[in-house]
């Protein structure tokens, strides 16, 4: 199977689904919908990896808990 993204997440990250990673997921990984993108992203030379760490986990353990969207 080949994805679209290179996923270079880190092993510890891709484990468990986090509020951040969560609250990305409902965003459709939009970062221009984010509030975390437009304060620490929007003005950098650094990229938010929030995108490719969401895929990683929908890959490795599925989407998150109903309740927790």
């Amino acid at each position: 199977m080949s994805y679209r993204y290179n996923v270079s997440c880190s092993e510890t990250v891709s484990k468990n689904w986090t509020p951040t990673a969560i609250d990305c997921y409902k965003l459709g990984c939009s970062c221009y919908k984010c509030n975390l993108y437009k304060i620490y992203f929007a003005d950098s030379i650094f990229k938010c990896k929030m995108k490719e760490t969401v895929i990683e986990l929908v890959r490795k353990i599925g989407r998150p808990e109903e309740e927790n969207i």
